[in-house]
């Protein structure tokens, strides 16, 4: 049986998708003490690795009833990429920062790189499946550069006290890894699809 269908075969597709959905909701409660402390219209843009695997959760259900969303498959690659790097970096940085003698924290810290690392490997494993549009890729840059600003400039991005003087340069990064993860959206999925094009 070739690899493609073994990822698409249901008895793979069912554990995926609970797997992810227990994932995106432990990551929604994880996101609460900073949601409460938040303004509501903000609420969207807080939680961006849950809402990441809420977009992969959708569409791995979709794809088990034999349907499917070219824009939710957008939104699954570029955000997993992009949030699952993401905190891989920063945990790897507040433990380089904060050092490994809590064992507590790091064991926190690894289990979050490890998950978020997951998250990525996803994206990339499941882009054979995959089959959105340059329109759709152009949507999701919309959702992605505004999630930056709310993040990076309106001051929303997840909380790491540790790294919080480090929050331009972190900044700065962000936004660079948004733009390789749209440049590995075209590369890996769009410029393959059938249909190609803004029309």
């Amino acid at each position: 049986m070739p690899f493609i269908h073994i990822l698409k075969h249901k008895a793979v597709l069912w554990p995926l998708a609970l797997i992810n959905l227990g994932g995106t909701l432990y990551g929604y409660y994880w996101y609460q003490p900073q949601l409460a402390q938040s303004k509501w219209y903000y609420y969207p843009f807080i939680p961006d690795s849950p809402t990441a695997s809420l977009f992969f959760t959708i569409i791995v259900f979709l794809w088990i009833f034999n349907r499917r969303s070219r824009l939710f498959e957008a939104l699954a690659f570029v955000t997993l990429i992009k949030y699952g790097v993401w905190a891989v970096v920063m945990n790897a940085l507040m433990l380089q920062e904060l050092g490994t003698d809590d064992s507590f924290l790091t064991a926190m810290a690894l289990m979050l790189m490890v998950s978020h690392g997951a998250m990525a490997f996803q994206a990339l494993l499941y882009a054979p499946v995959m089959t959105f549009r340059i329109k759709e890729l152009v949507l999701v840059s919309i959702w992605v550069i505004h999630n930056d600003v709310v993040d990076y400039v309106l001051g929303q991005w997840p909380r790491y006290p540790a790294l919080a003087e480090h929050i331009q340069w972190i900044g700065y990064g962000s936004f660079w890894l948004t733009g390789l993860c749209l440049l590995m959206g075209y590369w890996f999925v769009a410029r393959d699809s059938i249909d190609n094009k803004f029309a």
